[in-house]
């Protein structure tokens, strides 16, 4: 990375919602102790059970949570997209990262040390609440995400995870819903809990219904409605 795109990520940190609740003097200590990092495609930022030094603030690109229990019989993935914190546990929770996270795009990211975030954190009531409130908007949506594991019919399966992508990770634009990241059939079906084969016929037939355009480097969510309807 440059020294002008550093310059330049530095300049717009204020303007995060995330570091809204900041004084000064903190977003002042937080700029002299955080490091700006770029990770290519594939690059791993950390290990399951690795020790939790650093908290995390992804600038662009994607990551991918995961993990597996040791027979592979049980897993979690989970997607961070750009202007988003994590994990929130690093802040008064465990000692070890729960996850293993892996860059699915090339991404910029700043690395926060957890000593020093903890220190700010503690003494911000406000920034303590809204990562709280945050929080708690995660687990809601981690609980939609378990309903629709929980669906037997594996095509409607597949149709709410597109749906929960488009409400995690898409941008508006215009009438249509965009998700600028490379995500594959493959995954959709493993976050499914399906075959790839199931997962790819029922993208073709919503592509021929006019409802999603998915593409190599991104998905275009054609009919809105529909998908939002889905999570109802």
């Amino acid at each position: 990375m440059v020294n002008r795109d550093l310059e330049n990520y530095i300049e717009i940190l204020d303007c995060k919602e995330f570091f809204d609740n900041l004084t000064s003097d903190e977003m002042t200590l937080l700029k002299s102790k955080m490091v700006i990092h770029q990770y290519r495609k594939g690059q791993v930022l950390f290990f399951y059970s690795d020790p939790k030094v650093y908290s995390f603030f992804l600038l662009s690109g994607l990551v991918r949570l995961e993990r597996t229990d040791v027979d592979a019989d049980n897993f979690y993935i989970d997607y961070i997209n750009e202007d988003t914190y994590f994990p929130y546990s690093s802040v008064f929770g465990e000692t070890r990262y729960q996850h293993t996270a892996t860059a699915v795009t090339d991404i910029d990211i700043i690395l926060i040390p957890n000593e020093v975030f903890e220190k700010i954190v503690s003494n911000n009531i406000n920034q303590l609440m809204y990562m709280y409130r945050k929080m708690a908007n995660t687990l809601n949506f981690l609980e939609t995400r378990i309903q629709v594991i929980s669906v037997h019919n594996t095509k409607l399966r597949v149709k709410k995870m597109l749906s929960v992508w488009m409400f995690d990770l898409s941008k508006a634009k215009h009438d249509i819903r965009i998700i600028p990241y490379p995500l594959t059939i493959n995954e959709l079906a493993y976050v499914s809990g399906t075959t790839r084969e199931t997962a790819g016929r029922v993208v073709r037939e919503l592509s021929e219904e006019g409802k999603i355009d998915f593409r190599r480097q991104a998905i275009y969510y054609l009919d809105v409605d529909y998908f939002e309807q889905m999570l109802e």
